[in-house]
């Protein structure tokens, strides 16, 4: 993928300051511009900067060449890019194991998000931040690939079975032999609300899932269509505000048949969020919009003029304590005007709530990695799991 060629992003017309234009030529695999006003950013700045945005190993690649870096950035940029490429040599580790005894055992999986986007989707390895391993196995074998994971020396973080039993999340956090922190799913969306609104199928994308090389060994992935609208889905959710997850989308889109992307975000019930992510991801890489007509449409809709709306008035990408971080009206995106509405209040009524309950110490979260064994609630999750629910 050649970005050199592309012009310098902007995500409203207006210029961006010298730091996030940094943050996003290195996102974009583009060679920047060293300026006087950029070196009086301070290495805390940048590390604050690329830890928002989840760049930080880009933006030390993209700098290392650069004979007017600030001696105040080397390490904390350095410590940055190791960081990551250990982790992603640990979790390399660990997804062999894992993956080797999964198969071993007949269950259909694939590897989703961090390790794969890493290594096969974006520019280069050493570009994207990650921290989790994540694998999405079939949903009817989910408590075997459970105790898989176990047997292979790995063990449970969540074990709050009646809490579970209540979240009905679609996924369990573990850690690997090696240590790494693996997210193991039996759905792509996480929060029942999501499966509710998205219908994505697991059962299907596992049943197109293709093997590509990962470090020397072939491991199973969804297609570039499936993956591109799982990165979407997950940049909408998430308030699509940070480079990282724009990033994702971008370089996803860059492999696949766009009209089965779009019949399949159709079908999915995620044309509007999966449009919204692509067309925000295309304008903040200095492109015009989202190439394909079926799309271009549903980001000309009325959730999505007020999405270009608030990017107007809000340049992206924001900095560290910049007001209006936030991305509820991307995450609040759904099928229809008035779905997205609806959500979009009860995200507002629950960030109050949450802020209420923070400020007068009634935080009332039961955290999921407290031990309380429940073995009827354990399997009524495990139940829950195998037939892959989306209430």
């Amino acid at each position: 993928m050649e970005l050199v060629e592309r012009p310098a992003a902007r995500a409203t017309g207006s210029a961006l300051r010298p730091l996030a234009q940094l943050l996003l030529d290195a996102t974009f695999d583009r060679p920047g511009v060293f300026s006087d006003e950029l070196g009086r950013v301070t290495g805390e700045e940048l590390w604050e900067a690329g830890l928002l945005h989840r760049v930080t190993p880009a933006v030390a690649r993209a700098v290392r060449g650069w004979s007017e870096v600030p001696e105040a950035w080397r390490a904390p940029l350095e410590v940055g890019r190791n960081r990551q490429m250990l982790r992603h040599l640990r979790a390399l580790e660990d997804l062999k194991v894992l993956g080797a005894a999964l198969d071993r055992a007949g269950i259909a999986w694939v590897v989703v998000k961090g390790a794969t986007l890493a290594s096969v989707v974006w520019p280069h390895a050493d570009m994207r931040e990650y921290y989790d391993l994540d694998l999405l196995v079939q949903p009817a074998a989910f408590r075997d690939a459970v105790e898989i994971v176990e047997a292979e020396g790995g063990r449970l973080l969540d074990r709050n079975w009646p809490a579970l039993r209540a979240s009905r999340r679609g996924e369990l956090a573990m850690v690997g032999r090696h240590g790494t922190h693996v997210d193991l799913h039996w759905h792509l969306a996480v929060a029942p609300s999501v499966r509710r609104a998205f219908a994505l199928d697991v059962d299907a994308m596992l049943a197109r899932r293709r093997h590509r090389e990962l470090s020397a060994t072939s491991v199973p992935m969804l297609d570039p269509e499936d993956q591109a609208l799982h990165v979407a889905v997950h940049a909408a959710q998430a308030g699509a505000n940070r480079l990282m997850w724009l990033a994702d989308a971008y370089y996803a889109a860059q492999q696949v048949d766009w009209d089965v992307l779009c019949d399949r975000s159709r079908a999915a019930r995620a044309e509007v969020p999966v449009a919204l992510v692509l067309d925000r991801a295309y304008r903040v890489a200095g492109e015009p919009g989202v190439p394909h007509p079926g799309f271009e449409r549903a980001a000309a809709g009325s959730w999505g003029r007020l999405a270009r709306a608030r990017d107007a008035r809000h340049p992206f990408p924001g900095l560290p304590g910049d007001p209006r971080l936030g991305g509820a009206v991307y995450s609040a995106a759904r099928a229809s005007v008035v779905a997205s509405a609806g959500h979009l209040v009860a995200l507002h009524a629950r960030a109050r709530r949450d802020g209420w309950r923070h400020r007068t110490g009634r935080d009332v979260a039961w955290p999921l990695q407290q031990d309380v064994p429940d073995a009827g609630a354990r399997d009524a999750y495990f139940a829950a799991a195998a037939s892959g629910e989306r209430r």
